[in-house]
């Protein structure tokens, strides 16, 4: 990889807004290659983000209405994920001051063979 993405990317813009710099992360990610599996929020994060989301707790079943256009609720997970990708989101990381996202790596495309091309005499 050449030269960093955003250099200038620092915790004060995420304290500006998580959702950008979450999405600043998944951007990352994608020109990295790499399939978001889960998004990790530090506490301070954590309250930011359920502040855009004009949520005041977590709540631990499926909320009546969520505001956030990035936010839904998985039934399966009994838990919030973000984006249509559902990608699932850790309130509250103890071992996070910040935003984190984790990833694996793309599983690269089968090579198509070559057709050989006839030449007709």
């Amino acid at each position: 990889m050449g030269k960093p993405i955003d250099p200038n990317w620092t915790i004060q813009n995420d304290r500006q807004s998580v959702t950008v710099g979450i999405n600043t992360r998944l951007w990352i990610l994608n020109k990295r290659e790499t399939i978001p599996t889960l998004i990790r929020l530090g506490r301070e994060h954590t309250r930011l983000f359920l502040k855009e989301a004009g949520m005041h707790y977590i709540p631990n079943k499926k909320p009546q209405r969520i505001i956030h256009q990035n936010l839904f609720w998985d039934d399966e997970r009994g838990g919030f994920c973000y984006s249509k990708r559902m990608i699932t989101i850790k309130f509250n990381d103890p071992k996070i001051h910040g935003i984190a996202v984790e990833g694996v790596p793309k599983p690269e495309k089968p090579k198509k063979p070559k057709k050989s091309k006839k030449k007709s005499t």
